[in-house]
């Protein structure tokens, strides 16, 4: 179940990443790398509800930024 949940998060963090990144390999990228807002890289929180909240709403704090310069 929870490989199940971490795929299907994945998939959806992954997407929305592209949204914000603009290319796949850039997003899945960002999802791999060490983030010091989120104390670990995106892809280790996906496994639950929690986490996978918390990255998408970095990924809103980070589109937010990419949008003011």
């Amino acid at each position: 179940m929870v490989k199940d949940q971490h795929s299907s998060n994945y998939s959806a963090a992954r997407s929305r990443a592209v949204e914000v990144f603009g290319r796949q390999d850039l997003a899945e990228d960002w999802l791999e790398k060490m983030s010091a807002e989120l104390g670990t890289a995106p892809r280790e929180l996906l496994n639950t509800s929690e986490g996978f909240n918390r990255v998408l709403r970095h990924l809103r704090s980070v589109e937010l930024a990419l949008s003011l310069r």
